[in-house]
C-alpha cells in the first residue's frame, strides 16, 4: 500500500473510532441517567422507569389515614375525583400508574410481599383494568403499593410498573 493510502486509512479509522466512542459514551450517559432517576415523596422513593414521571397526588378534603404518599405514572396519568383512594387516577389504556399509600403507624394488617406482586383483573373494586398490590412495613409504618395497568399497555409497560413498585424504599434521611 502506498503511504498516501495508509494516511487516509489511518484518518478514516481514527474518525470511525472517535464516532464509535462518542456513541458509546452517549448511550451510557442516557442509560445511567434513566436508571438513577428516583421519585421521592413523604419519606419514600421509587425508581422511575424511562419516560415515567412523578404525578401530583389527589389531596383528600380531610386529612386522615391512610393517605397517598407518592404516585408515579406514564404519560397521561392524572388525578381524578373518586371515592377510592387507590384508584383516584386516570390510567390511559396504554399506560400504568404506581400509587403508594401509607399510614402514620403500623395498623397490623396482613403482609403482602413486593416479590409476590402479580397483575390480575379484579384487584381493585374501582378499577377494571389489571392491578397488583403489596404491603410492607418500614420504620414502624405500613405502606401499600398499588399498581394499575391499562388494558392496552404493553408487556414492557406492565413489567416496568411492577419493577417500579418493587423498588420501594425509604428515602434517605436529610443529614
Amino acid at each position: 500500500m502506498r503511504a498516501k493510502d495508509m494516511s487516509g486509512l489511518r484518518r478514516t479509522t481514527r474518525v470511525a473510532l472517535l464516532a464509535a466512542s462518542i456513541a458509546v459514551f452517549a448511550l451510557a450517559s442516557v442509560a445511567s441517567a434513566a436508571l438513577g432517576d428516583v421519585a421521592r415523596g413523604s419519606g419514600v422513593e421509587l425508581e422511575l422507569p424511562v419516560g415515567w414521571e412523578k404525578v401530583t397526588p389527589l389531596r383528600a378534603a380531610t386529612v386522615g389515614d391512610p393517605h397517598t404518599v407518592l404516585v408515579i405514572g406514564t404519560d397521561g396519568v392524572r388525578a381524578v375525583a373518586s371515592d377510592c383512594l387507590v384508584s383516584s387516577y386516570r390510567v390511559p389504556a396504554n399506560g400504568a400508574v404506581v400509587v403508594v399509600i401509607g399510614w402514620r403507624d403500623s395498623v397490623g394488617t396482613g403482609f403482602l410481599p413486593l416479590s409476590g406482586m402479580k397483575l390480575r383483573r379484579g384487584t381493585f373494586s374501582c378499577f377494571s383494568g389489571r392491578g397488583a398490590v403489596a404491603q410492607v412495613t418500614r420504620r414502624g409504618r405500613d405502606y401499600q403499593l398499588n399498581v394499575m395497568v391499562g388494558d392496552r399497555a404493553s408487556a414492557e409497560t406492565a413489567e416496568a410498573a411492577l419493577e417500579a413498585a418493587r423498588s420501594f424504599a425509604l428515602a434517605p434521611r436529610a443529614s
